[in-house]
């Protein structure tokens, strides 16, 4: 069964990739869809380095597809989550309407803050948006971020000649930040920070996050995985390069 469903995956993965990024099905969307609609949710798209090609995963859902799928299989009720990383506001709607639990949210890029906001409210959150870097026992003011023609690739490890800083918060400055249990990571590359300091955040018993393997070593992804399996998470579920993890008590 196994083969067969690496086989299948071989099989289906040009495929998504030919409609997820396609400039004729993005300018599709850019011309005649004001709002990306996900069931009953919209979002608007009012952000200036969306390139053409990107809006095709709008059209065919298949935006955020890995990260989306584990959330709608794992968030219940239960799950009181942070936040890393807004963009357009996809996840944090799914996961606040899965859970119905006020969600923190930590986004870094200026550029789509107001975008995000406004995507938050029109489908109805509760939230709280931190427009700061969230770090562990870090005691520097500022983190530099790099900025991209494709608000998708800004990161603080995708470098770029548009760099700039961002200011820092620590965990510790937030108040009642140990009644949150879920950890949601989608930032490129900022995995592997917040996995390699899990030891420091026993409230969470829950992450979620995408492997970026073109910015992650193996050797430190294979410590990543280390550390989690030493702090007692297991692997609960996969979808691509996306992953969910449970803490066992």
């Amino acid at each position: 069964m196994k083969v067969h469903a690496n086989y299948y995956k071989i099989l289906l993965l040009p495929l998504y990739y030919l409609i997820h990024k396609n400039f004729v099905f993005g300018s599709l969307h850019k011309y005649f869809f004001k709002y990306f609609h996900y069931k009953n949710f919209k979002f608007e798209l009012n952000i200036k380095n969306l390139p053409t090609e990107n809006r095709s995963s709008f059209l065919f859902k298949t935006y955020e597809y890995n990260d989306r799928k584990l959330i709608e299989r794992h968030i219940e009720k239960k799950n009181k989550c942070i936040i890393i990383g807004g963009g357009i506001g996809f996840i944090p709607v799914i996961t606040y309407q899965l859970s119905k639990n006020k969600i923190l949210v930590f986004e870094i890029n200026k550029n789509i803050i107001k975008n995000l906001k406004k995507n938050l409210i029109i489908n109805k959150c509760k939230f709280k948006i931190y427009q700061k870097n969230l770090v562990i026992n870090n005691y520097n003011k500022k983190s530099s971020f790099y900025l991209s023609n494709d608000f998708l690739q800004s990161s603080m490890y995708l470098k770029s000649r548009n760099k700039v800083f961002v200011n820092n918060i620590q965990f510790s400055q937030l108040n009642n930040l140990t009644k949150f249990n879920t950890l949601i990571i989608d930032g490129e590359g900022v995995e592997e920070y917040f996995i390699l300091n899990i030891d420091k955040l026993k409230y969470i018993n829950y992450i979620f996050f995408e492997l970026h393997h073109n910015l992650i070593k193996s050797s430190k992804i294979e410590e990543m995985f280390k550390v989690l399996k030493k702090n007692n998470f297991h692997k609960k579920d996969k979808c691509f390069n996306s992953y969910f993890f449970e803490r066992k008590k």
